[in-house]
């Protein structure tokens, strides 16, 4: 017996509860897990605690013909649009060297981002698009979307985590993590089926750990991991992500944002600065300078020391849901179109709405008017912010955004 199934048989109970209120709740983006209650919340509990807790608020329900989740099959799969697959990347507007690309699932990589030892990452700026969320104690979580092409070098691989799950249903993809507690594994194996890897199950090249003098980070190869993959039916299912639309010409609008700054907290900052000379917003994030004082400095991609920076920048009001330290899940809400965002390009600030159709359909984004909102070609950075976090105008094209959870 493998450990993988060893694993599956210890949380074979949590298994059978997660998945029926998965089940009898699949209409409306329901949560992997029962959140516990707001004493219980603050308790640092182990996985077999969180188990048995989930086990005495389960409450049994019928399970509906229709399930939240995906069943793999092995039913062969109509290739969506053919007219614009291999010619067009709906993710980012731009046109690709590797049509074949698009035939597979993207594959969604997190990327260590704390502590402040792990920086600068490698890849960022080769991903389609990267996702931001609050992972708890004022820090962050970055997950990088590769589709329209690869990389040999991405990381430092980070730990997996239930809104990892979420993301990846979401962009249809293949999640790549390092570690992940018995619970996350627990999610991740059931829920993603054949199209969730950790460090260990698949080897060097494609997943690899540097020695304990290098620095012990691990990186991942991703034309390797889709290689390792190429058997797998659930794995190299044809996504169909079309949906966001691009334009070079940017809407109108009367705000400008030369600098948009997110807040966690004074020791935790991702800071936007547009750049006009290449017409992208760069990445300024804090560094510690000595005990108890930082400054912002410009990220830059390890290997190739280039500022890592995005065309569109888009923050996302999400409602995060806690089920104890460091252990948060996301409602996307599906089906809800007045969901509000903001949108920076081109050196202007928009509000937009977005919504997800459903829970394996990506995020769209609207103008205020319900028409589709015109992303400028190249690649997105979404962050999940809070329903309850502010926006302050700070200067005529500044802005700060701090970061708030109740």
């Amino acid at each position: 017996m493998t450990s993988r199934q060893q694993v599956r048989l210890k949380l074979s109970f949590l298994v059978l509860i997660s998945l029926s209120i998965l089940l009898a709740a699949c209409q409306s983006n329901p949560p992997l897990l029962t959140p516990i209650s707001p004493e219980e919340t603050k308790a640092k509990a182990d996985a077999t605690q969180i188990a048995t807790r989930l086990a005495d608020h389960a409450t049994p329900t019928p399970i509906p013909s229709a399930t939240p989740w995906p069943v793999v099959t092995n039913t062969p799969q109509p290739e969506p649009r053919e007219n614009l697959l291999g010619i067009t990347n709906p993710l980012t507007g731009l046109k690709i060297k590797d049509p074949d690309l698009l035939r597979q699932r993207p594959l969604l990589v997190k990327i260590v981002n704390w502590p402040q030892s792990f920086r600068p990452a490698e890849g960022l700026n080769k991903a389609d698009m990267v996702f931001e969320y609050y992972h708890g104690a004022q820090i962050n979580h970055l997950i990088a979307l590769y589709y329209g092409d690869d990389h040999p070098h991405v990381g430092p691989l980070g730990d997996g985590s239930v809104v990892d799950a979420r993301l990846t249903e979401h962009q249809q993809g293949v999640l790549v993590v390092g570690t992940v507690d018995e619970t996350v594994e627990n999610v991740l194996d059931n829920f993603l089926v054949d199209r969730f890897a950790r460090r260990g199950f698949i080897p060097c090249p494609g997943i690899c750990t540097d020695t304990v003098a290098q620095g012990g980070k691990t990186w991942v190869d991703t034309a390797a991991v889709r290689e390792a993959l190429s058997d797998s039916v659930a794995a190299n299912k044809t996504p169909d992500l079309f949906g966001l639309t691009f334009s070079e010409t940017p809407p109108d609008s009367n705000l400008t944002a030369q600098r948009f700054s997110y807040l966690y907290a004074d020791f935790s900052v991702m800071d936007w600065r547009y750049n006009l000379e290449c017409e992208k917003y760069e990445l300024w994030q804090d560094e510690l300078v000595s005990e108890g004082r930082y400054k912002l400095s410009k990220a830059e991609d390890r290997d190739t020391g280039e500022p890592i920076a995005f065309e569109n920048i888009v923050f996302l009001f999400t409602n995060y849901v806690n089920y104890r330290d460091l252990f948060y899940d996301i409602n996307f809400d599906d089906g809800n179109t007045q969901q509000r965002g903001i949108l920076l390009r081109d050196g202007k600030l928009y509000h937009i709405n977005w919504s997800t159709s459903a829970y394996d359909q990506p995020f769209l984004f609207y103008n205020l008017n319900g028409e589709a909102f015109e992303l400028k070609p190249g690649r997105t950075w979404v962050t999940l912010s809070t329903n309850d976090s502010k926006i302050e105008q700070v200067d005529e094209d500044e802005w700060d955004m701090h970061f708030i959870i109740k």
